[in-house]
């Protein structure tokens, strides 16, 4: 039976602290811990947020759109858009896999930053089994479209014979690291963040223990700044889950058109 992780040290800030993974349903079965903890909290809630506000925005379809119905089309219209423009007409089936992602990675990192306090985008378990699942959905639609054509795609028209050899294993190797550069993206912009603003709340917590009511002036600076930081992370929430999608509908054009 395997051992649990070695808890969080108590005393580390919580910069550190914030990315521990607690169990809220403890669960092991034939050795694997299938806890129900805080993270899948976070993604569960992240589903079904997300889906009430989707149900809602499209229950009535009106002619004359209110904010809401307007807002859901928004976000939807801009993703048709970027993966048209990105991979062609041919991707127009690829829509909603690509508008899923999206929604889930950026309403999911925005509900971090409120009560549910667990930015589930913020692990790279996370991140990694999401661009696998792109890897995935992209071969798939790749044999699909391509059959064994695909396999064009190692070997650039034009390559001279004696090249052929490096040059496949080159483009194996970058393809195979396709999702480890994709999850990886992501999860590091999306941690920096986090680390970021709770070390300035950490450091007005040292400052009022440190100068007692003095401090509570003086930390009023750091919390401004951890106040423009939100601002800021808010942003790149919004510019990681453009890029995954817009990196994901890049790999459904190479899926859907032979080089």
């Amino acid at each position: 039976m395997e051992s649990d992780p070695a808890p969080y040290d108590p005393q580390a800030p919580y910069a550190i602290r914030q990315f521990e993974i607690d169990p809220l349903i403890p669960l092991r079965v034939f050795g694997f811990d299938i806890s129900f903890t805080t993270s899948t909290q976070a993604m569960v809630t992240t589903v079904l947020l997300v889906s009430i506000y989707l149900f809602y925005g499209m229950r009535e379809r009106a002619l004359v759109p209110g904010r809401l119905q307007v807002s859901v089309e928004y976000v939807y219209a801009f993703i048709a858009r970027v993966v048209v423009n990105t991979a062609g007409q041919k991707a127009a089936n690829s829509i909603p896999f690509v508008f899923t992602l999206f929604v889930f990675i950026l309403f999911g990192s925005l509900f971090g930053l409120t009560p549910v306090k667990f930015t589930f985008t913020s692990h790279l378990i996370v991140t990694l089994a999401l661009a696998l699942l792109v890897f995935v959905y992209v071969n798939v639609l790749a044999f699909r479209t391509q059959g064994l054509g695909f396999f064009r795609f190692f070997l650039p028209a034009g390559t001279p014979f004696y090249l052929a050899p490096v040059l496949v294993i080159i483009e194996l190797i970058s393809y195979l690291f396709r999702p480890l550069t994709l999850g990886v993206r992501i999860f590091a912009n999306i941690l920096a963040g986090h680390i970021m603003i709770k070390l300035f709340g950490d450091f007005s917590v040292m400052l009022l223990e440190a100068l007692g009511p003095t401090g509570i002036f003086v930390s009023l600076l750091p919390l401004m700044m951890m106040s423009v930081l939100y601002g800021f992370e808010v942003m790149i929430f919004f510019v990681q889950a453009y890029i995954f999608a817009l990196i994901t509908s890049l790999y459904i054009r190479d899926a859907l058109h032979a080089h």
